[in-house]
């Protein structure tokens, strides 16, 4: 891709389109891949970024009161596996 200055204007939530022969050149998939912002003096880079999450794993104990609330259908819905840990821990 040839060295040059590509433009792209911001909307009223700050959101700013990658041109595309940035994401061709990152190889970023528009809607599929994540993009991070590193600020090192008084410069912002737009690089790609791979995020993997953490799974946590759960104790023979902790699935048995898993099993227990869902055989009563008393279910929960948690935002993350760290939630739903903290909450068995609770029971």
């Amino acid at each position: 891709m040839p060295e040059g200055l590509w433009i792209s204007a911001t909307n009223v939530k700050g959101q700013a389109t990658i041109p595309g022969p940035v994401r061709l050149l990152l190889k970023i998939r528009a809607g599929v891949d994540k993009v991070g912002f590193r600020v090192r003096n008084g410069r912002v880079d737009l690089v790609p970024v791979t995020v993997k999450e953490r799974h946590l794993r759960f104790t023979r104990k902790e699935w048995s009161k898993v099993e227990k609330l869902r055989t009563r259908g008393s279910g929960k819905v948690f935002q993350s596996a760290r939630e739903a840990a903290e909450y068995l821990k609770s029971l």
